[in-house]
């Protein structure tokens, strides 16, 4: 039997392995048959390298900051002087993730139940029973772990990417906004340095709109759910982090740096219900109370800016770009842009 067994081998769930496992015996469980085989930007702030020492061979590129449109061509600059964000190989990142748990991770198995009882988790896959005290649920936004408690997030939009074989060094990622095609997502190009890529975020985001938004014909396809809004995250036995709970940052849809929040978090309460040994979900309770007191301000302000921007026609939307079109920014920072 393991201590835990992780489901998903993305980063979030690498990383909570690879902290779990300096004291207790865990398995990690991956559908896919290769780690590294997602759609992701893999835009990440700088603050993650403090966490996860990011390799030079990961870095595809850096930007300074950010470059956001209106609809009638107001631009609101946010940027600071060095470096803010990375753009990341996103199947390097995982793989070198990978190399850094000892653990056992099983690739090429999904898990298709799993029950749950007063003495033990068991975890029925495609390649064998698995038994743990608890289970981790890292597998996404269409979590197998989440659907057994029969949660889901406040909703789930579409993310389309598509790469062109065009060299872009830029210093800015680049955002545009149209309330009225995107009126809960927007459009963006991101710099990788040796190729550009292209992309839009929201429920009705097609690759039709994204050929004709910017001009393209010649690409390679991406795509992914992205869950926002977090749904409850602890059970008798069980806990969800990441994707898999909805943990994501609403303006974004970037999800890596919370989920390695909350699985710090995670590890702390974890730790002492092994050393209680209790399991009960009055006990990993205080695993929501924990990750909600890091960052539970900030994804509810990004909702309620979600909220804000679906109901905003492209004048109104425009008006609130010019607002803060003169504004310095460069203090802002893109995973916790709430100030204390």
């Amino acid at each position: 039997m393991y201590d835990v067994i992780i489901v998903g081998a993305g980063p979030v769930g690498l990383y909570t392995a690879n902290i779990l496992e300096k004291k207790l015996k865990v398995l990690v469980l991956e559908k896919m048959h290769k780690i590294g085989k997602k759609a992701c930007s893999g835009l990440y702030s700088t603050n993650i390298d403090s966490v996860v020492k990011f390799e030079k061979e990961w870095i595809e590129h850096k930007v300074k900051g950010a470059i956001l449109h209106s609809p009638l061509g107001t631009e609101i600059k946010a940027e600071k002087p060095t470096t803010s964000a990375f753009v990341i190989n996103r199947e390097l990142f995982n793989k070198g993730l990978a190399e850094r748990v000892r653990s056992k991770i099983i690739t090429g198995c999904s898990v298709k139940s799993i029950h749950i009882d007063d003495e033990k988790v068991i975890c029925k896959t495609e390649k064998g029973d698995f038994e743990s005290q608890i289970i981790i649920g890292c597998d996404g936004a269409n979590s197998v772990v989440r659907t057994c408690f029969g949660k889901k997030p406040q909703e789930i939009v579409n993310g389309l990417i598509a790469i062109v074989e065009k060299p872009d060094k830029s210093d800015y990622v680049d955002l545009w906004f149209d309330s009225e095609n995107l009126p809960d997502g927007f459009y963006w190009k991101i710099p990788r340095g040796k190729t550009t890529e292209y992309g839009m975020l929201g429920n009705k985001a097609t690759y039709k709109d994204l050929e004709n938004f910017f001009k393209i014909k010649k690409y390679k396809k991406f795509s992914a759910s992205i869950p926002m809004g977090p749904c409850k995250t602890y059970f008798n036995r069980a806990i969800l982090i990441g994707d898999a709970a909805g943990i994501t940052k609403p303006w974004s849809g970037g999800g890596v740096m919370y989920g390695i929040v909350c699985a710090d978090a995670a590890k702390h309460i974890l730790f002492e219900a092994f050393e209680e040994n209790d399991f009960s979900e009055t006990s990993l309770k205080r695993y929501e109370d924990s990750w909600r007191k890091k960052i539970g301000k900030h994804i509810l302000a990004g909702m309620m800016f979600r909220q804000i921007l679906s109901r905003l026609d492209n004048k109104s939307l425009d008006v609130m770009f010019k607002k803060f079109s003169n504004k310095k920014l460069n203090d802002l920072d893109m995973d916790f842009p709430i100030m204390d």
